[in-house]
């Protein structure tokens, strides 16, 4: 199977999530910025299924979540860390421990209207 079938087209699209999950990591590793795309938004049928598959990827998520913590998207950020970040490994976390730093102690504007600096918070504590 082509792990591009594995990404959703649409957010009802929970066959490609499932399709997914029999294909595992590490052979999922090369669409992980494509699967994050699917959790922009909590309310989306696909998000939580394709959180908790990503949650198991392992480091190689690390540098794709960290483009998402950068960004100027308060959203995206939030549900990543929210949806993603609350279920990563202790390893993986460590990789992020910066970037939730960051996040929690010097917030934007954005990024406290969205409760970025409370949720990366509660994952710093964990």
């Amino acid at each position: 199977m082509d792990v591009k079938d594995c990404i959703p087209k649409d957010k009802f699209d929970m066959a490609a999530i499932e399709r997914a999950g029999h294909v595992g990591f590490p052979k999922l590793n090369t669409v992980l910025s494509d699967l994050l795309v699917w959790i922009q938004d909590a309310n989306w049928p696909v998000a939580p299924c394709t959180a908790s598959l990503l949650s198991n990827a392992g480091v190689e998520i690390l540098s794709h979540i960290k483009v998402i913590l950068n960004s100027g998207d308060g959203v995206w950020k939030y549900w990543t860390i929210d949806l993603v970040g609350r279920n990563l490994s202790s390893d993986v976390l460590t990789g992020l421990r910066s970037d939730l730093a960051r996040l929690a102690d010097y917030p934007t504007r954005n990024d406290q209207v969205e409760g970025i600096d409370a949720v990366a918070l509660v994952i710093l504590n964990r």
